[in-house]
C-alpha cells in the first residue's frame, strides 16, 4: 500500500467514481477578454491515499521515542492491539492481477522449481507427483487439465483440475522455497523465490493462476521490508508489521486473494536469483519486527480485526476515509489525525517539489498522456479539459477549463473539485479521481490559477489610465477629471462619468501628468468635467486640459465644500439621466462612497454626502427637490447615524434603504450583493477587487466595473478580509473571472494569492 496512487477497492468502486453532473448554463461572457486562457498550478503535500497510518509518520514517531503501541493507536482511532491464531495468507504473485480474483485471466504457463528439496505436485484424490529438486518444470493447462513438463517438453504428469505445488519437507540449512522462473512479484522479475506452497489454479481459456499460500508470519517477512525501509527504527517496523498483518488478515478472512502489489500491499517473496547469486528480499531487522509482534493485530473495541489502510506520507494530516473515498461509509478507526512527528523522518513529498527537476529519484513524477507528456507544476485550461474529458465523458464541446474550486475536508484533503468549462458546462469531480487521473501524489492538494488578471500602472494615475484603456478601446464621449490626492470632490464623479457614458482619470493638484494628457488625446472626448474647486484641481490643470483638448467643452463642478460640490454634480447627473435613486454616504469617510462607484456609474445614481450629525442643507435640498423613489444610505449607524437616516424619508416621501456592514469590507460586500439583485441587473460573472486602504483605484475602477455591470469589493494588502472572502465564496459558482485593480503597491502578490486561495479552495 506504500505507492498507493493505484489502490482500488472493489467494495468502494461506486464511491470512488467521479461524482459528476453536467449542467448547461448560459455562458458568462467577459466584457474584457483576458489575454490568454487560464493556467492552473498544483501544489500539495503527501504521497498516497492519506487514510490510516502514515509510514513516514510512524518513523517520525519512533524517532520521537514513541512505541509501536502508541503509533498504532494514534493512527487507528479507538483501537487496541489483540492477537489472532495461526493463519495462512494467500497471494496471487502475478503483478497483472489488479481486479477481482474471479476476473483475473491468468497466464498460459508458469515455470517453477523447488530449491534443494524435491517438488511435490498433488491434488486431493490424485496421486502425488514427486519431482527432482533444482529442476525447472513448466505448468500448462488444457481445459481443466494441468500438465507438468520439463523445459525440454517431457511430460511428467497431469492433474484434473487445480492442484498444489510444494517443496517436500524442510531442507537442513535452508527454508523450503519455490523459485518461479517466470516473471512474478510486484516488479515483474524472474527467478523470485517464495516460502510456502503454490496453488496452481485453472482459469478459463487454458490459463493458470499461481497463488502463494504461506503462514502469515512468513508472508510478512516478504512484505515489511518492501513497505518500510529495513533501516528504519524498530518501533516503526513493528507498527508496520502489525498494520500489514491486520490488513492481510481482514482481506483474506473476507474471502479475498491478496495482490502482490500496492493494490493490496507489496509482497516480493524471500529472495531472487540474479546472475547466479541469491539476492535477499527479506531483511533481519524486519523479520525481527515481525517476530516481536507475532500474531498481533489491530482490533476494534468489539474485537473485530481492522482492515488497516496505510500509505507513505500525509504531509501533516491524515484523512477520514470518506474525505478521500467520497460517499463511503465512515470507518471509526480511519479518522484523520495530525501527523505530529512525520517531519522528523524528512519525507520527500511533504510538501511536493515546486518543479520537475526537484522531484526525488525513484518516485514517479506526475505525467499527462497524449501530446503533452510531462508537466509540473502547471496545467493549461485546455490540457485540464482534455484529461477530464477522457476520464469522465465530458462532451467534446468544452475546449478548456475556465475555472476551478476545491472543496476541502478539515484535514486539508480535497473532497471534490468543481470545474467550469468555456461553454458554461460544469462538473463536480471527486478529489481522488483528479488525483488518479492526473497522477498527483495525494489528495492533499491545492489548485491555484483562478482566472484572474491585474489592471495596473506604476502609480494611481497610470492605473486609472490602464483602466480607461481597458474600458474604452476607442474614444469616449466624456471624461471626468478627479483629484488623485484628495477624495472629497473626486468620489462624486462616478455617477457623472456613467451618466455621460465616459471615462474617469486622475490628476495631481498642481499639474496634469503627461501620461494623462496622452490618454485624453486618445479618448478625444467632446466634454470634460473637472471635479471640485481649484483647491482640489488647480487652474493650471484646467488650463492645460483646455490646451490639450481645445474643441472639448470643459466644465468645472465646484462648490464651497464637498457637500455643495456633490449637490452640483448630482444636479448635473439628474439633468442628463433623471435617475430615480440616489446614494447618501458620509462625506468625511471615503470607503463607503468608494464602494458604490460601480453601482453609481452603471445606474447613474448620484452620490450625495451627509454631515456627521445632520444631513446637511445641500443634500437635503436635492432630496426635497428631486424626491427620488429610493435613497440608498451607505454604511452603518457609526458613519451615517440613525438621526441622519431619519431625516431622509420625510424629505422624499419614498423608500430609504441602508446598505451596511460592520466595516468597510462588509459594507462593500453589502453594496455588491445589492447590485446583483434583479432590479439592479448586475452580474457576478466578473468581479473587480480593489484595495480597501485607499480610494483612487476604486474610484477609477468604478468605470470599468460599472460599464460591464459587475460588482466591486475591497481587499487587504496581503490578505482577504473575512467579509470579502464570504462574498467571493458565496458567489463563487457564478464568478468566471476576477480583475484586480492596482499594482503590487496596492494589493501585493501575496494578497493576490490570497484571493486565488479563496476562489480555489
Amino acid at each position: 500500500m506504500r505507492r498507493s496512487h493505484y489502490i482500488r477497492f472493489a467494495a468502494v468502486v461506486a464511491t470512488l467514481a467521479l461524482a459528476m453532473g453536467l449542467v448547461q448554463a448560459p455562458r458568462a461572457y467577459a466584457d474584457i477578454i483576458p489575454a490568454a486562457g487560464p493556467v492552473f498550478t498544483f501544489a500539495g503535500s503527501g504521497y498516497g491515499h492519506g487514510i490510516g497510518m502514515s509510514q513516514y509518520g510512524a518513523q517520525g514517531s519512533a524517532l520521537a521515542g514513541k512505541s509501536y503501541t502508541w503509533i498504532i493507536q494514534h493512527y487507528y482511532t479507538g483501537t487496541n492491539i489483540g492477537t489472532i491464531g495461526s493463519f495462512d495468507a494467500k497471494v496471487n504473485i502475478d503483478s497483472a492481477y489488479t481486479s477481482t480474483y474471479v476476473a483475473y485471466a491468468g497466464r498460459t504457463s508458469w515455470t517453477i522449481r523447488s530449491i534443494d528439496s524435491p517438488l511435490e505436485v498433488y491434488r486431493s484424490g490424485s496421486a502425488t507427483l514427486t519431482l527432482d529438486a533444482n529442476v525447472y518444470y513448466v505448468l500448462t493447462a488444457s481445459g481443466s487439465t494441468i500438465s507438468v513438463k520439463t523445459e525440454a517438453g517431457v511430460l511428467k504428469g497431469t492433474f484434473g483440475g487445480s492442484s498444489w505445488a510444494a517443496p517436500k519437507g524442510p531442507a537442513a540449512t535452508y527454508p523450503p522455497l519455490i523459485e518461479v522462473k517466470s516473471s512474478s512479484g510486484p516488479f515483474n522479475t524472474g527467478w523470485v523465490r517464495y516460502r510456502g506452497r503454490m496453488l496452481v489454479d485453472v482459469k478459463p481459456a487454458n490459463k493458470l493462476a499461481l497463488v502463494n499460500f504461506l503462514d502469515m508470519e512468513q508472508y510478512l517477512y516478504g512484505v515489511v521490508p518492501r513497505e518500510s525501509p529495513s533501516s528504519w527504527e524498530a518501533e516503526a517496523l513493528k507498527a508496520q508489521a502489525i498494520a500489514a498483518r491486520s490488513y492481510a488478515y481482514a482481506d483474506v478472512a473476507g474471502g479475498n486473494v491478496l495482490k502482490c502489489t500496492t493494490y493490496s500491499q507489496v509482497y516480493n517473496g524471500h529472495s531472487r536469483l540474479e546472475s547466479g547469486v541469491v539476492k535477499m528480499h527479506e531483511a533481519t531487522t524486519t523479520n525481527a519486527a515481525v517476530a516481536a509482534t507475532s500474531k498481533r493485530v489491530v482490533k476494534t473495541a468489539a474485537g473485530a480485526v481492522v482492515k488497516t489502510y496505510f500509505f507513505s506520507t500525509s504531509g501533516g494530516h491524515t484523512a477520514n476515509n470518506e474525505d478521500v473515498w467520497v460517499g463511503g461509509t465512515p470507518i471509526a478507526a480511519m479518522r484523520g489525525v495530525a501527523d505530529t512527528y512525520e517531519h522528523l523522518a524528512n519525507p520527500a513529498l511533504a510538501p511536493w517539489p515546486s518543479v520537475a527537476s526537484d522531484w526525488p529519484s525513484g518516485v514517479p513524477a506526475p505525467k499527462l498522456t497524449g501530446a503533452t507528456t510531462s508537466w509540473w507544476p502547471k496545467l493549461s485550461g485546455s490540457q485540464f479539459a482534455d484529461q477530464i474529458r477522457t476520464a469522465t465523458g465530458v462532451p467534446a464541446a468544452p475546449a478548456y477549463v475556465t475555472g476551478v474550486s476545491v472543496e476541502k475536508a478539515a484535514s486539508g484533503h480535497a473532497r471534490y473539485v468543481n470545474l467550469t468549462f468555456n461553454n458554461g458546462a460544469t462538473a463536480r469531480i471527486s478529489g481522488d479521481s483528479i488525483r488518479s487521473k492526473l497522477k498527483l501524489p495525494s489528495t492533499r492538494f491545492t489548485i491555484s490559477g483562478f482566472p484572474m488578471s491585474r489592471i495596473q500602472g506604476a502609480d494611481r494615475y497610470s492605473t486609472a489610465i490602464a483602466i480607461s484603456q481597458k474600458a474604452f478601446s476607442g474614444t469616449a464621449p466624456a471624461v471626468v477629471i478627479a483629484s488623485g490626492e484628495a477624495y472629497p470632490d473626486a468620489l462624486a464623479g462616478s455617477a457623472l462619468a456613467g451618466a455621460d457614458g465616459g471615462s474617469l482619470l486622475l490628476t495631481a493638484k498642481a499639474s496634469l501628468p503627461a501620461a494623462v494628457e496622452t490618454e485624453l488625446k486618445r479618448l478625444a472626448p467632446a466634454r470634460v468635467y473637472i471635479m471640485g474647486s481649484s483647491a482640489a484641481v488647480s487652474e493650471a490643470v484646467e488650463s492645460r486640459i483646455r490646451t490639450v483638448l481645445p474643441s472639448a467643452v470643459t466644465t468645472r463642478l465646484a462648490g464651497v465644500d464637498r457637500y455643495e460640490t456633490s449637490r452640483k454634480v448630482a444636479d448635473k447627473v439628474f439633468s442628463l439621466r433623471a435617475p430615480t435613486k440616489v446614494i447618501v454616504a458620509n462625506g468625511l469617510a471615503w470607503p463607503d462612497a468608494a464602494s458604490v462607484s460601480a453601482l453609481a456609474y452603471a445606474k447613474h445614481y448620484p452620490i450625495l454626502f451627509s454631515r456627521p450629525s445632520e444631513l446637511g442643507t445641500d443634500t437635503a435640498g436635492y432630496l426635497s427637490a428631486r424626491k427620488p423613489a429610493t435613497t440608498l444610505v451607505i454604511g452603518s449607524e457609526t458613519v451615517v447615524s440613525a438621526d441622519v437616516y431619519g431625516e431622509i424619508a420625510p424629505l422624499t416621501t419614498h423608500a430609504v434603504r441602508r446598505l451596511q456592514g460592520a466595516n468597510r469590507y462588509a459594507t462593500a460586500a453589502a453594496v455588491a450583493r445589492f447590485s446583483l439583485e434583479a432590479a439592479e441587473g448586475f452580474s457576478a460573472s466578473e468581479v473587480y477587487i480593489t484595495t480597501g486602504l485607499n480610494y483612487p483605484d476604486a474610484l477609477a475602477g468604478g468605470v470599468i466595473a460599472g460599464r460591464g455591470m459587475h460588482p466591486i469589493v475591497f481587499t487587504g494588502f496581503d490578505a482577504v478580509p473575512a467579509d470579502t472572502a464570504a462574498f467571493l465564496k458565496e458567489k463563487r459558482p457564478t464568478i468566471g473571472y476576477i480583475w484586480i485593480l492596482g499594482g503590487g503597491g496596492a494589493i501585493s502578490k501575496t494578497g493576490a494569492g490570497a484571493i486565488d486561495s479563496v476562489m480555489m479552495n
